[in-house]
């Protein structure tokens, strides 16, 4: 926890000392701009991801594809926002070869409102509260079963109109469970931070890295003393005003977080 504390305070530093760039996806870090007032964009996104760990002699590998559309739109100047539906299409874990567990179908919807509410030197400021809604399926372990307010803290800062841009992220979810063991065994706050950056190396593609760490949800045993930590690259190629591809890797760098993640997807702009 003494990292994550020192890396918010960081980033905190970093956003009161660093226009407003779309950065979108691959990155998870988001960005201080909002949607126009009548334009709406719909993302289209997927990713595998493979896991594996040994712990106790025993070999777990967990392979996962993912996907999920997201609308957004914006209500008023500087206020957007945005609805996601994720589908997870297969999720299997293995101990030592032996399936142990797999699930599939619709997990949590998310509904963000975002606001962009000042710019200082050159820097815009958004807060964006979220709102996870227990929509999946609670018995294959889509869903937590209870809604999950949360917020975030977002900086933009761009350089030389555009080329490169800069963005920070701090954010807090509240989590709670069904289950009394759940409550024991899993934190209820959790907190992350990360900072993301991107430049133009040719018209309309754009180079991109992000990083970044979380609490850890366990409160004791695997993983509960190591944070989740990624580090991603990719690319963002903007085809035309109506349509964005993307593509990229996410990297655990500590055991606490998923091995490789392959994320990919396109941007619908009306």
């Amino acid at each position: 926890m003494n990292a994550l504390r020192t890396t918010v305070a960081a980033l905190a530093l970093a956003l009161f000392t660093a226009g407003s760039a779309l950065a979108g996806p691959p990155l998870e870090t988001d960005d201080a701009g909002t949607v126009d007032v009548g334009k709406v964009e719909i993302e289209l996104n997927g990713s595998t991801m493979f896991n594996k760990e040994k712990t106790s002699g025993v070999t777990e590998k967990t392979t996962a594809s993912d996907g999920s559309v997201k609308i957004t739109t914006g209500l008023y100047k500087a206020l957007g926002i945005s609805l996601e539906v994720p589908y997870t299409f297969s999720d299997r874990t293995r101990e030592d070869g032996q399936l142990v567990g797999k699930a599939d179908g619709f997990g949590d919807m998310t509904l963000e409102v975002k606001y962009a509410f000042a710019e200082l030197a050159g820097i815009n400021f958004a807060i964006k509260p979220t709102l996870i809604m227990p929509t999946g399926k609670y018995s294959a372990g889509l869903s937590e079963g209870r809604w999950q307010p949360g917020v975030v803290l977002i900086a933009t800062k761009e350089f030389e109109d555009g080329t490169y841009a800069l963005h920070a992220n701090i954010g807090y979810e509240h989590h709670a469970y069904r289950l009394d063991e759940a409550r024991e065994a899993l934190r209820s706050n959790i907190w992350s931070a990360s900072v993301a950056g991107e430049v133009e190396v040719m018209k309309g593609l754009f180079a991109v890295a992000d990083f970044g760490l979380k609490s850890s949800e366990n409160k004791e045993g695997y993983g509960s003393t190591e944070l989740p930590i990624y580090a991603l690259t990719g690319a963002r190629y903007e085809i035309n005003d109506f349509l964005d591809v993307n593509a990229g890797v996410k990297v655990g760098l500590t055991k606490a977080e998923d091995d490789v993640t392959v994320l990919y997807g396109v941007v619908l702009k009306f």
